[in-house]
């Protein structure tokens, strides 16, 4: 019996080591850069998860090291210059944004070098050691291969040097239903995924409403309503609320950051947390931070300063200047000076300013008007931030360099692409035409971009194709989903998801024909879906069909797909059914509103009733897979401006029956 013991132990213990991932030594410089020091963590984590490796970081390689990675530089990492003749120089010399993945040979066994000509461009070669691995970085977390190739450091020499210099992300920070809901650690998540996909910039709108800084002037102390404008956009989301589940038992849905705040100062003290907090999660990951910000933008109780103030063009609480007055005011200029000063002094480690005005053009002059001082944009630690305007009336509305503000063509060079990535209301994106899309504003600009998303967290394939674009993987829309969904969801999904995505772009070219109204970040208009539906049936019963089709090949992808790949075929499925959802929630709108007309009370009574439930199934399907605050806003907005007013029809209809 012992000896039986014996030998089941000794099997055990065989099948312990056979199933054991390998061991890797990672080696850093002694002072290492944080984002070197970060990078190698990556890579651990890369380690044990695609192969349960054992996994140790430190400064030198233990002698008994059988798979010794080398991260960093030879400036950096003092253990990588005995490989100085396998680093790029002269000619080839690593930029700051160059990194590789290098192959070598330590103590007669294969290492490999992962670096770059900065910091951070190591921390994206360690991103491009993932790819290689089969990760696949999303916006919202990384996938990981079914079955990663066999683990070996020899054969790979991999040298990327980007081709956009300035790859930007820009935060809209305005509602609900996009950046504006989201807490100091969703921003984080996100700026680290971000970072791995290798973007370098990111910007933040800021409106003069907003509790982000506070000044006096004149004698009035600035005041300010809220993050998102005016007080009447609140969203409740307890009681009865469809998809109630993904609050938490909040009783309004709100920026987590900025829910106890009641004061005036909590707020602005919740504000300049909530900014920071930001701007230091981007720095931590390599991301320089602009503020986008509107000099002739005040907030209202400043209203008495700003002659022929308007309303006009605001989304929010705010007086705004008359755009050929404000130049010539010295008083709104002093005012526009203490309103800008004071983000300066709120956050000293911002690197730069987009500012918009109000007026189609602004000449140097004018803006020399406006900030005479050369030192007024000059950081407390000596530095100056850069200083981007938006003119108008160029033609792609770019923000340029001042310093470019009088010429009569701006070069390229000086016009990021603006990628606005939206999608009919609150209906999912289709990337089936990016690539396309694409280029056609390269024709138009610099290679450099900034993407403008509108929130909703769908966006996945756009920014994936923007990443491996920038490195020279020009991938077609069919690559583009075979490179994701292969490796993480296995070879017989991917047939599906394209054929899914297909039917879904066919349905958003239906639905780019109609206007629902509202847009991505108002409130649902019920009369103005009643009045769509109503000229436009043929175009919903088409999207319609698009869109049931397009959520059964992705139920058939996500019932193939294995592993963690199941996370992205479920999304895509359930937001191909919210669509199917909301479009019957229209349609039975439109036809409650016939029969009301007709004093039809049993047919709207019928048909509010299936709006209902159309929109309560299509709330709860988005409740399932809500991945960020962006998603849950979509509820939030959902339940104010179509549930709840169609309970409240419903109700009234009911008791006119009677």
């Amino acid at each position: 019996m012992i000896r039986s013991l014996m030998v089941l132990v000794s099997i055990f213990a065989l099948a312990n080591v056979v199933n054991a991932g390998p061991r890797v030594d990672i080696v850093i410089g002694v002072k290492a850069p944080a984002l070197e020091r970060l990078a190698a963590d990556e890579l651990s984590g890369q380690l044990k998860r695609v192969y349960e490796a054992e996994v140790k970081i430190a400064s030198t390689a233990p002698s008994d090291a059988t798979h010794v990675i080398f991260v960093g530089s030879p400036d950096t990492n003092t253990s990588m210059k005995p490989f100085a003749n396998s680093w790029p120089s002269g000619d080839k010399k690593l930029s700051d944004q160059g990194h590789l993945l290098r192959s070598v040979a330590h103590d007669n066994r294969p290492a490999l070098l992962i670096g770059g000509g900065s910091p951070v461009a190591t921390y994206w070669a360690v991103a491009e050691f993932g790819h290689h691995l089969g990760i696949r970085s999303m916006l919202f977390g990384d996938l990981d291969p079914i079955t990663p190739p066999e683990f070996k450091l020899d054969g790979l020499d991999v040298v990327l040097e980007p081709q956009h210099r300035e790859r930007e992300w820009h935060f809209r920070n305005g509602g609900p239903m996009d950046s504006g809901s989201w807490s100091v650690d969703e921003h984080r998540r996100l700026l680290q995924q971000l970072a791995k996909l290798k973007f370098n910039r990111a910007s933040i709108n800021v409106r003069a409403s907003q509790p982000f800084v506070h000044f006096e002037f004149g004698g009035v102390a600035r005041k300010s309503e809220g993050l998102w404008g005016f007080s009447e956009f609140v969203y409740p989301v307890s009681g009865d609320t469809s998809g109630r589940k993904v609050f938490g038992g909040a009783k309004n849905f709100e920026n987590p950051g900025f829910a106890t705040a009641t004061t005036y100062e909590q707020r602005i003290a919740a504000g300049k947390q909530h900014l920071t907090g930001i701007i230091d999660a981007a720095h931590m990951v390599g991301m320089t931070v602009r503020l986008q910000l509107r000099p002739d933008w005040f907030p209202a109780n400043f209203g008495s300063f700003v002659k022929e103030a308007s309303t006009q063009g605001s989304d929010g609480p705010h007086v705004v200047a008359h755009e050929e007055v404000f130049f010539q005011d010295d008083k709104m200029l002093d005012l526009a000076r203490m309103q800008m000063h004071a983000y300066l002094d709120t956050y000293p480690k911002i690197d730069g300013v987009d500012l918009e005005f109000r007026a189609a053009k602004v000449s140097r002059q004018d803006f020399r008007r406006v900030f005479p001082d050369p030192n007024f944009w000059r950081r407390a630690d000596g530095r100056d931030v850069a200083v981007r305007v938006r003119a108008n009336a160029f033609p792609v509305r770019a923000f340029v360099p001042f310093e470019q503000l009088d010429q009569q063509v701006v070069p390229k060079v000086a016009q990021p692409m603006i990628l606005l990535i939206e999608r009919e209301q609150f209906l999912p994106s289709s990337p089936v035409d990016f690539p396309a899309t694409f280029e056609k504003a390269r024709q138009r600009s610099s290679s450099n971009y900034l993407v403008d998303p509108d929130g909703i967290s769908d966006i996945d394939l756009h920014v994936y194709w923007l990443s491996r674009n920038s490195i020279g993987s020009v991938l077609t829309f069919e690559q583009l989903c075979r490179e994701v969904i292969d490796p993480t969801c296995g070879e017989d999904v991917s047939d599906r998801v394209l054929a899914a995505f297909q039917r879904n772009h066919l349905a958003q070219r239906q639905m780019e024909k109609l206007r629902f109204g509202g847009g991505m970040m108002g409130p649902v208009n019920l009369r103005n879906i009643e009045q769509v539906v109503t000229a436009n049936p043929t175009n919903l019963t088409s999207a319609t069909d698009d869109y049931l089709n397009a959520m059964n090949e992705m139920y058939r992808a996500n019932t193939r797909a294995r592993e963690g790949g199941r996370a992205f075929t479920l999304y895509w499925a359930r937001r191909f059914e919210f669509a199917l959802e909301y479009l019957s929630f229209a349609q039975a709108v439109q036809k409650a509103s016939t029969a009301e007309m007709t004093k039809d009370t049993a047919t709207q009574i019928a048909e509010l009733e299936k709006g209902i439930e159309s929109l309560n199934n299509g709330l709860n399907a988005m409740a399932a897979i809500a991945r960020s605050n962006s998603d849950r806003g979509l509820i939030a907005v959902l339940n104010k401006y179509g549930y709840r007013p169609l309970m409240k029809k419903l109700a009234q209809a009911e008791a006119s029956e009677k």
